[in-house]
């Protein structure tokens, strides 16, 4: 499967049955997958967002979160508290095509909000891809190279673009992502299969020499 990627260039997804079985294969990677699974089990029992989050937060270590606890722990006290439950409400809410001015403008500042530190886009996109993954994956700096090439930021604008590209393509292929999904051995989504197949290829490698 050949998809585009944000910056121009073409992604040639190769042997994505064998890279997703050996990524679950790491402890991080299986823990990760189970509180996923876990999350929308709660999301689908109508748990209320802010216990969700209260979860996902310590759970986003599974995948190396170089938020430390001290900003863990601020993230759950007011103001930030709020900014999150905000996040979550303008990313969940049910849409056919790109975010809205509004809504765009909601998430850049909610980021903003949630600190200075250069991890922030990384951070965050550990826990919402736990909470909201059909349209949050996992944002490292390799990643968002991959993606978006060399000139990303770490800033909103390239959390944005991250979940554009990410929804599109998931829109795109999400069949063959879906029959890709049914194989894996703790149940995952099509942008979920997604979300682990672009971890493996742009940084994820480097673990299976």
């Amino acid at each position: 499967m050949i998809l585009a990627k944000a910056n121009g260039t073409a992604w040639h997804i190769e042997r994505a049955a064998e890279k997703l079985r050996l990524r679950a294969g790491l402890p991080g990677a299986r823990m990760f997958d189970l509180a996923a699974e876990g999350l929308r089990k709660s999301r689908a029992a109508s748990v209320p967002t802010r216990d969700r989050l209260a979860l996902a937060l310590p759970a986003s270590w599974c995948v190396n979160s170089p938020a430390p606890s001290t900003v863990l722990r601020r993230w759950t006290l007011p103001p930030h508290d709020e900014v999150w439950l905000a996040l979550v409400d303008v990313l969940e809410e049910p849409r056919r095509g790109p975010l809205d001015g509004e809504s765009r403008d909601a998430v850049d500042m909610g980021l903003r909000a949630l600190g200075s530190e250069p991890f922030v886009v990384e951070a965050v996109s550990k826990v919402l891809a736990l909470v909201v993954p059909e349209v949050v994956p996992l944002m490292p700096a390799a990643t968002r190279r991959f993606v978006l090439g060399e000139g990303a930021a770490n800033d909103g604008r390239t959390f944005l673009a991250m979940v554009e590209w990410f929804e599109g393509a998931v829109r795109e292929a999400g069949a063959e992502l879906a029959s890709w999904a049914a194989s894996h051995e703790v149940p995952i989504s099509a942008a979920q299969a997604l979300d682990r197949l672009l971890w493996f290829d742009s940084d994820g490698h480097h673990h299976f020499p």
